[in-house]
Order: C-alpha cells, then sequence, then structure tokens
C-alpha cells in the first residue's frame, strides 16, 4: 500500500480483509491463552478484569454472542429467573399474546 492511500488514523490490521471484528467502544488491550484445565480448556482473568467483572473465585459469568464477537458478564440469578417465568408465561398463553399481537 502506498503512502497516497493510507488513510490517517487506520492501522494496518484495520485494513485487511480478514481483519478479527473488534469493539467499535475500545479496542482489545490485551491477549489471554487458552490453557488446559483438566479435560477442558480454559484463560486466567486478570485482577484488574476481575474486579470490572465484579467477580471473584467460584462466582458465575454469563457469555453471550454480540455482532464483535462474545461479551462476558457477572451472572445475575435474579434476572435468569425472571427470564425463565416471562418464558414460561409466554408459552403457556401463547394463543392470546398471538391475538393481542393482531
Amino acid at each position: 500500500m502506498t503512502d497516497e492511500t493510507k488513510k490517517p488514523g487506520v492501522s494496518e490490521s484495520e485494513r485487511a480483509p480478514f481483519a478479527v471484528a473488534r469493539s467499535a467502544a475500545k479496542p482489545a488491550g490485551r491477549t489471554l491463552k487458552v490453557r488446559k484445565v483438566g479435560n477442558s480448556l480454559g484463560v486466567v482473568l486478570p485482577k484488574d478484569v476481575l474486579a470490572k467483572l465484579r467477580v471473584g473465585e467460584g462466582d458465575e459469568l454469563s457469555v453471550s454472542e454480540t455482532p464483535n464477537g462474545v461479551a462476558l458478564q457477572r451472572h445475575d440469578a435474579e434476572l435468569q429467573e425472571q427470564i425463565e417465568a416471562a418464558r414460561r408465561a409466554m408459552k403457556r398463553y401463547r394463543n392470546a399474546l398471538r391475538e393481542l399481537a393482531k
């Protein structure tokens, strides 16, 4: 790529056709190594990441897909129960909800 086709402030990896998707808000600041843990694989999260997630040993994390990859967040058991209750209600009252949606 020549100097005249380079855009200021755009890194080489952002111009690559197969660039890894990243968050628009904040680029990834570190890499984590995948290690064998028993019969599974895992990563060790640094202290500052654990502090941002407000989790410690024994806590659970929720993993969800995003347009940019995956997101980790602290598991909220109360919220999960509310979601399950809503799913049960939607299944039970499926016909009534369909009629109301018309």
